[in-house]
């Protein structure tokens, strides 16, 4: 049988390995375990990681997979460098929580512990743990509503796929933990280790805390035939190429006007127009994440000029790109 290609080495991290901890329930989230564990497991070394759970063992996944030979959680005293909570089934959560005691082991644990973080609904945990008051948090996109009005001390940011406030991160849906865990990590080692990371498991893109969670390009992929969602997937990927109606149609094996009007009843949105939000969606991400000036970053954005960017960041984004320049990008 044909193996895998090896992934990319990173060098052997040459100091103590970190202590992380991920939590787990029955009737957990499973990405919600293996995205960041797969993430820290190809730091070089840098990670020691434990898999814990309130009573120890076997822990069922919401899939129905079994996590082996997990540590049971009070077994659990020393020193913790980073402690994650994961989601899962309410029901299933709600028991962990309050009568697993999970709720009060976080708020002690918290206290040895560098970092707390959260992946989707885990962040209900670090609430009942009172870790979330007066901080920003989020999570899944369907539940923040309930965060909201269980925590009023807590501003939930809607539209982030992670949020950090202090030492606590809290992310959103699934495998936003994934982006969570290689921001921890670039916050550890560096960016170039988190890059290598991302490429080892084939990322398209590492995105930042501030990508909304309701991605445009899904939302254009949600109704549209199997040739238009992969003419859309293509263009997140091609910005800086020829994106004319014209172009797109040629991809497509459309004429012209059957094109833009197959694309805009399906993506409900006009080529032109997605096209613009994609470049300016990317150009805003480049301003956070760079010092490039703004020529560079109009240019790999798919721009002629750093004024064509400028215009298509404030109609479709609403701000400047001076602005984005100053947000935080966690």
């Amino acid at each position: 049988m044909p193996r895998h290609a090896k992934s990319t080495a990173i060098p052997a991290n040459p100091g103590p390995a970190r202590d992380v901890v991920l939590l787990a329930f029955d009737g957990v989230e499973a990405l919600d375990i293996t995205a960041p564990a797969s993430a820290f497991s190809k730091a070089g070394g840098a990670y020691r990681i434990t898999l814990a759970s309130p009573h120890g063992g076997a822990v069922r996944t919401s899939a129905g997979l079994a996590l082996a030979d997990t540590a049971p959680m009070r077994g659990l005293n020393g020193p913790i460098d980073t402690l994650i909570v994961a989601g899962g089934e309410e029901d299933a959560l709600r028991r962990a929580i309050y009568e697993d005691g999970a709720g009060d082991w976080l708020a002690q644990a918290a206290t040895r512990t560098r970092r707390m973080a959260s992946v989707c609904t885990g962040a209900f945990a670090l609430a009942a743990a009172g870790l979330l008051e007066q901080r920003d948090a989020t999570t899944h996109a369907n539940a923040c509503d309930l965060l909201a009005g269980l925590c009023p001390g807590t501003r939930v940011l809607r539209d982030r796929i992670f949020v950090r406030d202090g030492a606590v991160w809290t992310s959103a849906g699934v495998t936003t933990g994934l982006d969570m865990a290689l921001a921890l990590i670039e916050d550890d080692l560096g960016r170039p280790v988190a890059m290598q990371i991302a490429r080892n498991l084939a990322l398209f893109m590492l995105r930042p805390g501030t990508a909304p969670q309701d991605s445009p390009a899904l939302r254009a992929q949600a109704d549209a035939s199997a040739r238009l969602r992969e003419l859309i997937a293509w263009v997140q990927g091609h910005l800086t190429q020829d994106l004319s109606v014209d172009a797109l149609a040629r991809r497509a094996h459309m004429s012209p006007r059957n094109f833009a009007r197959a694309f805009a009843a399906q993506a409900h949105c006009p080529p032109a127009r997605f096209v613009a939000q994609a470049r300016a969606q990317h150009a805003a991400m480049l301003l956070r994440q760079t010092d490039w000036p703004h020529d560079k970053v109009a240019a790999r954005s798919g721009f002629g000029s750093p004024d064509a960017m400028a215009r298509a960041v404030r109609q479709h984004l609403g701000q400047e790109p001076a602005q984005l320049r100053a947000a935080p990008s966690r």
